[in-house]
C-alpha cells in the first residue's frame, strides 16, 4: 500500500475497533407553516383605477405595489422581485410597450409575466404589439374581478410553488452537504483506523474513494461497483473524468482544478456513465490534502431526486402552457360568439322580410298549406331573431364597459311596469312593490334589463288560468341589497334552480312558454358585472323567488 495512506490510515490500527454507525439518507426538514407573500406591481397613472386594482386583488393577501409610471416601475424592479406585472398600455411619457420591452431586456425580469390591462378601443395590431413583447394576457376594461383574480392567482401560485422548489432544493442542497462533510469526516476518522483490512470502504453503504490529484481513483469501496457497473480494475484503469457526462465535463474540471490548489470540502452534483451505457446522477463531497496529493470522495446516488425535480419542472411548464392555451380559447370564444349574432341577423331578417311580403302580396294565390308554411317561416325568423339579438345582448354584457352609478330602484321599477302594462292588463296581474332600501349601486341600462327579465318571467310562467300576482320587494344587508322578484307560478325544482342560469337552459317546450333560454343567463352575467350575484328559492307549483344583491349606493 502507498506510503501516504499508511501514514492516514494507520494510527489508530493497534486500538479498540471504532463502531460503525450508518448517516441517515433522509434528514427531516423542518417545515415552516408561514407561507410568505409575493408581490404583485402595478402600473397605471390613473390613482383611480390603481386603486380599483388593489382593491381586487385583495383577497388575494399577497404585497401589492403600485408604481404611476413605466419609470418608477422599472425602479421598482431594480429593488423586488415580482410575481406578476399588470400593465397599462396607455400612460404619459413611457408607454406600457416601451416599459414592457425595457423590462424583457433585463435577465431578472425577462421572464416575469406581464398582463397588459386597457380599454376596448385597443387595435389588434396593438394587442398583437403586447404578445410580441411578451405579455402573457391582454385584459380589457372594464375588468371583471373574478376573472382579474383568478388569472393573477394563477401566476401567484405559478411563482410560490418555483419559489417553494427553489428553497426546497437549497435546503436539501445544504442539508446533504452538511450531512456528507460529518460523513466524509467520520470516513477519514474510518479510514485511518482500518488501513490494512479496510473494513469501512468494505462496509459502506456509500460511495467511497480515494483519487490522486490527476483525477484517477487509487481506492474504492463495492459500493461503486454495485452502482455504475464497472469492476473495480475499469474504475482504476481511466482517469474519472472519463466516466462523466459531456456536459458535466467542464464543472467536473473546475471542481478538481480548485481542489489542486487546496479549496476547502466541496459539494458538486454530476451525471455519470454506467456500464450499460445509461447515466446516473451523483452528489460529491470532496476534501484535499494537498500535502499527500490525495483526494477523498464521499457520494451518494441521487438520481431519484433528481427524476423527481425534472418531473416538478415538467408540470410547471404545462401549467405555463395550458394557462396560454386557455386564455387564447377564451378570447377566441368571444370574438366567436358576437361575431356570429352580429353577422346572421342580416340574412335573417331578410328572410323574414321575404316571407312576410310573400303572405302580404302572394297570400291569395296560396293554398292553406303553402299560407301555413310561410306564417312557420316568419314565426321562425322571428324566434331565431331574437334568439340572437338575446345572444348578442349577452356577448355585449360580456366585454362592454359598465361605470355604475347611483340608481333608484323605486323609479326604475315604476318606469319599467309602465312599459308592461299592456302585458299586466292582458293577464289581469297584480304586482305589488316594497321597497326597504331603494338606492343601488349599479349600471342603469344593464338593472333595466335585469328586472325586465325578471318581471317578464314572472308574468310569463304562470298557469293560463290563474292571474299573476308580483311582489317586487328589497332588503339591505352587509352593504348589499337583495332584489326579490316573487311570483305564483309554476315552480321550479330544486335540482333546477342553479341549471336555469345557464346560456340556452330551458325547462319548458317553447310552445307552452315560448323564449330563448338566455334571459336568465343575462340575469347573473349582468349582476356579476356590476360585483353583485343572483339566485333562485322555488319548489314546484309553490312559485319562484328570484334574487339579485347589488351594492347600496
Amino acid at each position: 500500500m502507498n506510503p501516504a495512506h499508511n501514514r492516514l490510515f494507520g494510527s489508530a490500527l493497534q486500538s479498540a475497533p471504532v463502531p460503525l454507525s450508518r448517516p441517515d439518507p433522509f434528514p427531516r426538514v423542518a417545515v415552516n407553516e408561514d407561507e410568505p407573500k409575493v408581490n404583485i406591481l402595478l402600473v397605471d397613472d390613473r390613482a383611480d383605477k390603481l386603486l380599483a386594482l388593489q382593491a381586487v386583488l385583495k383577497d388575494l393577501n399577497q404585497n401589492v405595489v403600485v408604481a404611476r409610471s413605466g419609470k418608477e416601475a422599472l425602479r421598482q424592479l431594480l429593488q423586488t422581485e415580482f410575481a406578476v406585472i399588470l400593465l397599462d398600455v396607455s400612460m404619459p411619457g413611457m408607454d406600457g410597450f416601451e416599459t414592457a420591452a425595457l423590462i424583457r431586456k433585463r435577465e431578472a425580469t425577462e421572464h416575469t409575466p406581464i398582463i397588459f390591462v386597457t380599454s376596448l378601443n385597443q387595435s389588434e395590431n396593438q394587442i398583437t404589439r403586447g404578445y410580441q413583447l411578451g405579455a402573457v394576457d391582454y385584459i380589457l376594461s372594464p375588468i371583471i374581478p373574478t376573472v382579474l383574480r383568478s388569472k393573477v392567482s394563477v401566476f401567484v401560485e405559478l411563482f410560490k410553488r418555483t419559489e417553494q422548489i427553489k428553497r426546497q432544493g437549497e435546503r436539501l442542497r445544504q442539508l446533504e452537504e452538511m450531512a456528507f462533510k460529518r460523513q466524509l469526516t467520520e470516513a477519514v476518522d474510518r479510514l485511518e483506523a482500518e488501513t490494512k483490512r479496510n473494513r469501512f470502504f468494505t462496509l459502506a453503504l456509500d460511495m467511497l474513494a480515494i483519487a490522486d490529484f490527476d483525477g484517477f481513483i487509487l481506492q474504492m469501496n463495492p459500493t461503486w461497483v454495485k452502482t455504475l457497473g464497472f469492476s473495480e480494475d475499469e474504475f482504476k484503469s481511466r482517469p474519472g473524468l472519463d466516466f462523466v457526462h459531456a456536459e458535466d465535463r467542464p464543472a467536473m474540471i473546475e471542481q478538481l482544478e480548485r481542489l489542486r490548489e487546496g479549496a476547502d470540502s466541496s459539494y458538486f452534483e454530476g451525471r455519470y456513465r454506467c456500464k450499460d451505457g445509461s447515466f446516473r446522477w451523483l452528489g460529491w463531497t470532496a476534501s484535499p490534502f494537498p500535502s499527500e496529493r490525495l483526494i477523498y470522495i464521499f457520494a451518494r446516488d441521487i438520481t431519484q431526486r433528481k427524476t423527481n425535480e425534472q418531473k416538478i419542472e415538467s408540470l410547471n411548464a404545462q401549467l405555463k402552457q395550458r394557462v396560454h392555451e386557455l386564455t387564447d380559447i377564451n378570447s377566441e370564444l368571444e370574438a366567436f360568439s358576437y361575431s356570429i349574432s352580429h353577422d346572421l341577423r342580416a340574412p335573417l331578417r331578410s328572410m323574414q322580410g321575404f316571407a312576410d311580403a310573400l303572405l302580404e302580396e302572394q297570400g291569395e294565390r296560396l293554398d292553406d298549406t303553402g299560407r301555413e308554411y310561410a306564417r312557420r317561416v316568419v314565426n321562425s325568423a322571428k324566434y331565431l331573431d331574437a334568439l340572437l339579438n338575446d345572444l348578442l345582448d349577452y356577448s355585449k354584457l360580456s366585454r362592454a364597459e359598465l361605470e355604475r352609478e347611483r340608481v333608484d330602484l323605486r323609479k326604475e321599477t315604476s318606469e319599467l311596469i309602465a312599459l308592461l302594462e299592456n302585458d299586466v292588463k292582458k293577464r289581469n296581474a297584480q304586482i305589488e312593490l316594497e321597497f326597504a332600501s331603494e338606492m343601488v349601486s349599479a349600471h342603469p341600462a344593464t338593472l333595466r334589463q335585469i328586472m325586465a327579465n325578471l318581471v317578464c318571467n314572472a308574468l310569463k310562467f304562470v298557469p293560463p288560468e290563474r292571474p299573476p300576482v308580483v311582489r317586487i320587494r328589497t332588503e339591505r344587508r352587509d352593504g348589499v341589497v337583495r332584489i326579490w322578484v316573487e311570483d305564483n307560478g309554476i315552480g321550479i325544482a330544486p335540482e333546477h334552480c342553479d341549471r336555469i342560469f345557464g346560456l340556452f337552459e330551458r325547462l319548458h317546450t317553447v310552445q307552452d312558454y315560448p323564449g330563448t333560454g338566455i334571459g336568465l343567463a343575462l340575469v347573473r352575467k349582468g349582476a356579476e358585472r356590476m360585483s353583485g350575484c343572483a339566485g333562485v328559492e322555488s319548489e314546484p307549483q309553490r312559485g319562484s323567488r328570484f334574487w339579485v344583491e347589488l351594492p347600496a349606493a
